[in-house]
C-alpha cells in the first residue's frame, strides 16, 4: 500500500457495502469523503474526512477489528448532514494505512496514533473533539480519551474490556484460541509476534453482522477483515488493561449505543464496564440491530441518540 492508493479512485471494494444502508446514508460520487494522509513516526495513516467548515464539533470515528474508515462512511455521512465534521482513520495495517516494515505494530501504537490525531486536529482549528468507536473501537476510544484527556465526549457501540478473561473467551472462536493461544503468545513473543494472521481466524468475525451477504463481503475484504495482522497487535490488544478504571473515569460524558441483537459482543459483556463508569453517561439499546447496525428501528435510534448527545455537548460550550 502507498500514498497513491485511494478509496475514491483505485480501491473501490467499499462501494459494494452501500446497498445495505438507507438511501440517505449511502455514499455516492457527488459526496465522497475527502482523503488525506497523516504521517507520524514512520506510520502513514489514511484519513477519510467528511468536511463541514463551520461545524461546532468534530468527530473522530474509530473502526474495529476487521474494519476501516471507509466502511463507516455511511454513518459519517449522516453526521455530516446534520452539521458535524467527521474524520475516520484507517488504523494500520487496516484499510490503506501502512507503516515502516520494521515498525512494531501493537495496540498502544493505535492509541498513540489517535492521540496524535486529536492533537493535530485541535491545533488545526480548535474544534472540540468527540470520539466515536465502533465494535472494539469503543474500548479503544476509552483508552484514547484517558491518554489524551482532550476530548469532549465518548460514544461507543460496545465496551470490550479484554482484561476480563470472559470477554476474551467471547471474542475468540473457541477457548483453545482464547486461552492456549494467548498462553503461547505471552510465553514466546520473540518467536510469534511477527507472524501474520487474518482476524477471521482468531475472532468470531462470522457474527460481525446479522446479514449473511454483508458478513461475507466484510470477511473477504482485503482492506478489512481479510487483512493480515501481526500477532504482536493481537497479543497487546488482549493484554491491555485500562490505565484508569471506569469508576475513576471523569474525562467526558459517555454514550453507549449498544445493538440489541449482537451475537458477537452481547450487551452483557459491555454492561459491567459501563455500569462502573463514574461520569455522566447514557445507554441506548438499538432494537433489532446486530453488531454492525444496519437494521431498523435500531439504526434510527442510534442516529437519534448520537445527535441528541452531540447537541447536548454543543449547547454546553
Amino acid at each position: 500500500m502507498n500514498k497513491f492508493s485511494t478509496y475514491n479512485q483505485s480501491v473501490t471494494y467499499w462501494k459494494q457495502y452501500q446497498k445495505f444502508f438507507p438511501e440517505e446514508m449511502q455514499i455516492h460520487e457527488d459526496h465522497l469523503p475527502s482523503e488525506e494522509w497523516m504521517t507520524w513516526n514512520d506510520v502513514h495513516v489514511h484519513l477519510d474526512r467528511m468536511l463541514v467548515p463551520h461545524a461546532k464539533l468534530k468527530i473522530i470515528f474509530i473502526h474495529g477489528a476487521g474494519g476501516n474508515g471507509r466502511l463507516l462512511a455511511p454513518y459519517a455521512r449522516m453526521l455530516q448532514k446534520y452539521g458535524y465534521e467527521v474524520v475516520s482513520p484507517d488504523l494500520p495495517p487496516y484499510g490503506l494505512s501502512y507503516s515502516n516494515p520494521k515498525k512494531r505494530l501493537d495496540y498502544q501504537l493505535w492509541i498513540d496514533i489517535l492521540h496524535e490525531l486529536i492533537d493535530q486536529e485541535l491545533k488545526k482549528d480548535g474544534k472540540p473533539i468527540i470520539l466515536l468507536g465502533s465494535s472494539i473501537g469503543g474500548m479503544l476510544a476509552y483508552h484514547t480519551a484517558v491518554q489524551s484527556k482532550r476530548v469532549r465526549g465518548l460514544i461507543a457501540t460496545t465496551f470490550v474490556d479484554t482484561s476480563d478473561p470472559k470477554v476474551r473467551d467471547q471474542l475468540a472462536p473457541n477457548k483453545l484460541i482464547s486461552r492456549v493461544g494467548k498462553f503461547f503468545m505471552d510465553k514466546i513473543p520473540v518467536l510469534l509476534d511477527f507472524m501474520q494472521i487474518s482476524v477471521n481466524h482468531v475472532s468470531r468475525m462470522k457474527l460481525i453482522t446479522n446479514n449473511a451477504e454483508l458478513t461475507k463481503l466484510i470477511m473477504n475484504d482485503a482492506h478489512a477483515a481479510d487483512t493480515k495482522i501481526p500477532l504482536r497487535l493481537l497479543r497487546t490488544f488482549l493484554n491491555m488493561k485500562p490505565v484508569v478504571k471506569p469508576e475513576d473515569f471523569d474525562v467526558c460524558p459517555v454514550l453507549l449505543v449498544h445493538p440489541e441483537l449482537d451475537p458477537m459482543t452481547p450487551y452483557r459483556f459491555s454492561k459491567p464496564f459501563f455500569d462502573h463508569i463514574k461520569c455522566k453517561k447514557e445507554y441506548v439499546a438499538l432494537e433489532g440491530a446486530g453488531h454492525f447496525p444496519i437494521e431498523q428501528p435500531g439504526l434510527e435510534q442510534m442516529n437519534a441518540a448520537v445527535l441528541s448527545f452531540l447537541k447536548t455537548i454543543e449547547n454546553e460550550r
